[in-house]
């Protein structure tokens, strides 16, 4: 009997570690494709900006980074806004991270992996509550959509292309 068991567990996890392995892959996957220097030349806020991101791995790679910073205005005239994530997988494309930032503001974050995006909801219902949507428009182009809710209904107030920095 206890053969038998054993032979019954074996056959579980067989049958539960590939679907387990393949989950995590199709998220590294869509991750490791945001890694890297972007950056975005247009407006923000109402302003021109320059706009970079950095995504990379940390923490003995448990979490994927983010470095986001906004420049806007002329030179002499400028300000900064800049923020810093940390993304966490949960398995099946979904993600809790957190966002701190030069305002002052800490976000929790729930985000899950949509085709090629990854939609992030940050904030607290009731009280500030966001999305930002970072989508691959291709290997070299990633697509940043910031909307902030307002009663029912999502107001968009930022929209970025990036194109990835070459690497010497």
């Amino acid at each position: 009997m206890t053969k038998k068991i054993k032979q019954m567990l074996m056959v579980f996890f067989l049958l539960t570690i590939p679907q387990t392995v393949v989950a995590h892959a199709g998220e590294q996957s869509l991750l490791s494709k945001f890694q890297g220097e972007w950056i975005s030349d247009g407006e923000a806020f109402g302003q021109t900006a320059t706009s970079t991101m950095v995504w990379s791995q940390a923490l003995n790679k448990k979490f994927m980074h983010l470095e986001y910073k906004i420049t806007m205005g002329s030179e002499g005239k400028s300000s900064v806004f800049q923020g810093t994530a940390y993304y966490k997988s949960l398995g099946n494309d979904e993600y809790s991270a957190f966002w701190a930032d030069n305002i002052g503001d800490l976000h929790p974050i729930t985000a899950k992996i949509d085709g090629n995006a990854l939609v992030s909801i940050w904030g607290v219902k009731g009280a500030k509550l966001g999305r930002t949507r970072y989508e691959l428009q291709g290997p070299n182009l990633l697509s940043v959509t910031d909307w902030i809710k307002k009663g029912d209904d999502w107001r968009q107030f930022n929209h970025n292309i990036f194109s990835r920095v070459k690497t010497r």
